[in-house]
């Protein structure tokens, strides 16, 4: 081979040599992207890849994700309040800030809202996400949730203060009975200010279904300071009444036309709770409390229905046992009010 093309390839591998490592270089200091905790390697001193070292700790990659039991919502006049109960099974971890969004769906499934908004959650605390929408509760079919953008941190960085309530009452406001409200007292139990307190109430029925829900909060409670709070209700809310019941009245004599006494007119008032008796109770045995008698024995079967109140009559209505008054799901009872309480820094 020709010694001139010999070092004219020696020159150009050299020339490219050069060429590589300044372009290498430039590579590296200018254009090279830096190390991350995101960039799925284990370049910078980690424990494990993206994780340790000068990025969050591992066990965060091994944290259940927030998740939720329930989302309800509420009628509200023309709004529609918007309940979750959400849970953080992490014992030793909280997060101090998360993204959460309600999707609301209508008619055939459709979309009409997204709400996105921020809270935080304690470890291994159970709360509730509030948020009143203004949209009418007969145009909702349902209500979904997720989350987003969490950020932990460990539960000593991030620990739940210590907070307690009181002589909390549930009790009607309004001489119609149709306005509800939740009042109490507060107490912060920790050696510094509190910034914010949250306070949700919650009413049921009877039979424990939830009927609807409200929120109240408290700025700026100093350390061991006490506060009343008082968390007002929709209107067109009301409480039961206690059911009473009244033992049927003991009858001990015949009861004939012409009869007068208060026995007659505990008979009259019960045949009218029978439906035979559409007349004013009046105490005296008259030819229409006959026939209304003679059409509740017809209706229970004594013989004969003759219309008089003897022994055999007496006995099978002494005999009865009084109505179990009928529980009325619409109302609600204050012996179920839930309050939770949240607090912040």
């Amino acid at each position: 081979m020709d010694k001139r093309l010999i070092k004219q390839i020696i020159y150009g591998a050299g020339y490219l040599t050069v060429f590589f490592f300044i372009i290498f270089t430039i590579y590296l200091f200018w254009f090279k992207p830096a190390p991350t905790c995101f960039d799925n390697k284990k370049n910078q001193g980690e424990t494990g890849v993206d994780c340790g070292g000068p990025c969050p700790p591992c066990e965060i990659k091994t944290l259940i994700p927030i998740e939720y039991n329930w989302v309800k919502y509420f009628p509200a006049d023309d709004q529609t309040i918007i309940v979750a109960e959400i849970k953080n099974l992490n014992q030793n971890w909280g997060a101090d800030y998360f993204n959460y969004t309600f999707d609301i769906y209508g008619e055939g499934g459709v979309k009409i809202k997204s709400l996105t908004k921020d809270s935080f959650i304690y470890s291994g605390e159970i709360k509730y996400l509030f948020e009143p929408v203004e949209i009418n509760s007969k145009n909702i079919n349902d209500v979904k949730i997720s989350f987003s953008n969490i950020n932990w941190r460990s539960i000593t960085d991030f620990s739940k203060p210590d907070i307690q309530t009181r002589g909390i009452k549930t009790e009607s406001i309004s001489q119609d009975g149709n306005k509800v409200l939740i009042s109490g007292v507060i107490t912060n139990n920790n050696a510094f200010k509190l910034s914010k307190i949250k306070i949700v109430g919650f009413l049921f029925n009877q039979n424990g279904t939830p009927i609807s829900a409200s929120k109240t909060e408290l700025e700026n409670i100093k350390a061991f300071e006490e506060k009343p709070f008082r968390i007002n209700f929709p209107k067109n809310i009301s409480l039961i009444t206690t059911p009473t019941t009244t033992p049927l009245y003991n009858f001990s004599r015949d009861l004939t036309v012409g009869s007068k006494g208060e026995d007659v007119k505990k008979l009259q008032e019960f045949l009218k709770e029978q439906g035979v008796f559409n007349r004013e109770i009046t105490g005296y045995f008259d030819s229409a409390t006959k026939n209304a008698l003679i059409q509740y024995q017809k209706k229970v079967g004594i013989s004969p229905a003759s219309g008089y109140f003897g022994a055999k009559t007496r006995n099978y209505i002494n005999s009865l046992k009084p109505k179990t008054p009928q529980i009325d799901l619409s109302k609600v009872d204050p012996n179920k009010t839930k309050i939770y309480v949240e607090a912040l820094r």
